[in-house]
């Protein structure tokens, strides 16, 4: 249908040749095969040249269209292939730093602006159940020491890091410690420590207990809420104090400081959940944005000890 095509285009066996990058010869074996097969003329051959007979006419109308079809099948195709194109579901615990998922979907939609993304969030406990019940195509949480080996819990999925950050400190701008370059987590056990709740985001929970508990805390001075919002509406309130990751200074509002901490603490890690059988090209290409961000083991310069 192409070499057809050329050649009405053209008006010419020898001018089509040349386009094709052929020898004349060979594409004029090829359409008296194809006239042949049809078993009708599809050119008329005179002085000038060719031209189409009427049933080539009809012909070359048709096969413009199927070659159209072709094509965007073909586009379709490899557009889905290459996860450019498709949907991509994603959920994220109630604790991870908003600033993360944005960067992340913001790089995948920049290299594939046609993908139809989902987003919801949630408990940690309901990122893994979606991701194991294939409701989601990819979990963000925070993930505590002795959670590293969490991905046994559902033999289906994989977990990776993609960043980690320290912990800092919120008070209110007023609080003693607030003049000062970094805080100390023993002089702010005399507050109360206002913490995500361990039913929501168990990792995270874990980790800003063992900070507080280390330096002397009392784990019944620990007032638990439902969403890093809540927490520091709370400190804002003066009911307490906070520690967090470092990625929540950004939301930090008027009123509030966040001060890196001055005590060594892990590195407070988020990970990414997929299941282990998924196929998806737009869930291959949004991993691979996710764990190309750069090195997570670097702290930046205002936690860099």
């Amino acid at each position: 249908m192409e070499y057809y095509l050329a050649v009405i285009e053209e008006g010419s066996i020898t001018r089509a040749a040349e386009r094709l990058h052929m020898s004349q010869p060979p594409l004029t074996v090829r359409l008296k095969a194809l006239e042949t097969e049809l078993g009708v003329e599809l050119l008329s051959r005179h002085g000038r040249g060719v031209e189409p007979t009427a049933a080539g006419r009809v012909f070359a109308d048709r096969a413009r269209r199927l070659l159209i079809d072709v094509q965007g099948t073909t586009d379709a195709v490899r557009s889905v292939g290459h996860g450019v194109s498709g949907t991509l579901a994603v959920v994220t615990g109630g604790s991870v730093a908003p600033s993360l998922l944005a960067s992340l979907l913001g790089t995948l939609r920049a290299g594939a602006p046609d993908v139809a993304i989902s987003v919801a969030s949630g408990t940690d406990a309901a990122v893994w159940d979606r991701i194991s019940h294939g409701e989601a195509d990819a979990g963000l949480i925070h993930l505590a020491p002795r959670q590293a080996d969490a991905q046994g819990r559902w033999r289906a999925l994989e977990t990776a890091v993609v960043a980690r950050e320290p912990l800092v400190a919120v008070f209110r701008e007023d609080h003693p410690s607030a003049g000062h370059e970094r805080a100390d987590v023993v002089a702010l056990t005399a507050d109360t420590l206002i913490a995500p709740a361990a039913a929501s985001a168990p990792g995270l929970n874990e980790q800003l207990l063992a900070a507080w508990q280390s330096a002397g805390g009392n784990p019944e001075h620990v007032r638990e809420t439902d969403s890093i919002l809540t927490t520091l509406a709370l400190v804002e309130a003066g009911l307490g104090v906070a520690i967090l990751p470092a990625a929540v200074a950004a939301m930090v509002w008027r009123g509030l400081i966040a001060l890196p901490i001055l005590q060594h603490h892990p590195a407070v890690e988020t990970v990414i959940i997929w299941r282990r059988d998924a196929t998806s090209p737009v869930l291959r290409r949004f991993l691979r944005v996710a764990l190309s961000t750069p090195e997570p083991d670097v702290l930046s310069p205002e936690h860099a000890r």
